[in-house]
């Protein structure tokens, strides 16, 4: 199960844009691990400016439960989101503030694993 959290998270950062050059992150060095039981220290590194950034968040139970789910599902092999390459090409580069915002929101979640990571509404 601890895979297919690291991996769900990793194709998140992928799906998204540098905040420092714009560029996809699709192609940046990504590191992502269990620095104990609850807390997963996420680090990534762009390959066009080297901008670096990431974070350390705590896990839920409801949201280890809900990784356990995924890697149960279809044979054991975890289904990863799709990039949605229309939807990145339009994004903007994000911004120190909202890092910021990120890491606070992280810090206080309390939901479930696929909440986090839920599209959010049109």
């Amino acid at each position: 199960m601890e895979q297919v959290v690291l991996r769900v998270l990793r194709a998140e950062v992928r799906r998204r844009k540098c905040p420092g050059c714009g560029n996809s992150l699709r192609r940046a060095d990504i590191e992502a691990s269990f620095r104990n039981d609850n807390s997963i220290q996420l680090h990534f590194r762009c390959r066009f400016c080297s901008f670096e950034g990431g974070g350390e968040f705590e896990l839920t139970p409801e949201m280890c439960r809900e990784a356990a789910q995924i890697a149960t599902a279809d044979g054991g092999e975890p289904a990863l989101p799709e990039p949605e390459s229309a939807a990145i090409a339009v994004l903007d580069p994000i911004t120190g503030d909202e890092l910021i915002a990120v890491h606070q929101i992280l810090s206080e979640w309390s939901g479930g694993f696929s909440q986090l990571l839920a599209p959010s509404p049109a």
